[in-house]
């Protein structure tokens, strides 16, 4: 089993494109095209923000086509002049919360170990009497250490709680 965390979110401004995909060669297609749009363009840049979210509003399956959306945290004073930039993308808002969360680092997941994961946090929830909120499961790709062309970002499995 995963160890599990929680931490507290404050309200935040995200830059946002929401897709429907199938399976998650469509979803890994949809995220390199998300990061595309930012190559060319000054790039938003919030300290101790995550550098990208991707948030499963429901399952991903052959039977289940997501949604899934992502995102990219900007600050509240830039909000409106990087949406200004990237017209292709969304800004919304997205409310403080608290998520439990497991830490993979860069560990790339097997089906079998994603439901460990899963498990892990059922577990905790049901222990600790906690419920989903209807944010949407999400991994937060961390930017901090910088990510180089050599290396893979820090991954956190995270589940918004009500």
């Amino acid at each position: 089993m995963f160890e599990v965390a929680t931490r507290t979110l404050p309200e935040r401004s995200l830059l946002c494109q929401l897709r429907h995909v199938a399976d998650e060669k469509e979803t890994f297609a949809f995220g390199k095209e998300f990061l595309a749009i930012f190559k060319e363009r000054p790039q938003p840049r919030v300290a101790g923000a995550p550098f990208l979210i991707l948030i499963y509003h429901g399952e991903v399956s052959p039977d289940s086509d997501g949604p899934v959306e992502f995102c990219r945290p900007v600050s509240a004073e830039q909000a409106e002049e990087f949406a200004a930039l990237y017209p292709e993308l969304t800004l919304r808002s997205e409310p403080a919360h608290e998520e439990a969360f497991v830490h993979l680092g860069e560990t790339q997941l097997s089906g079998a170990q994603w439901q460990l994961v899963s498990e892990s946090l059922h577990d905790w929830s049901a222990a600790e009497g906690r419920m989903p909120s209807d944010l949407g499961a999400r991994l937060t790709y961390l930017a901090e250490p910088p990510i180089t062309p050599d290396s893979r970002p820090e991954i956190d499995f995270a589940v918004p709680l009500s």
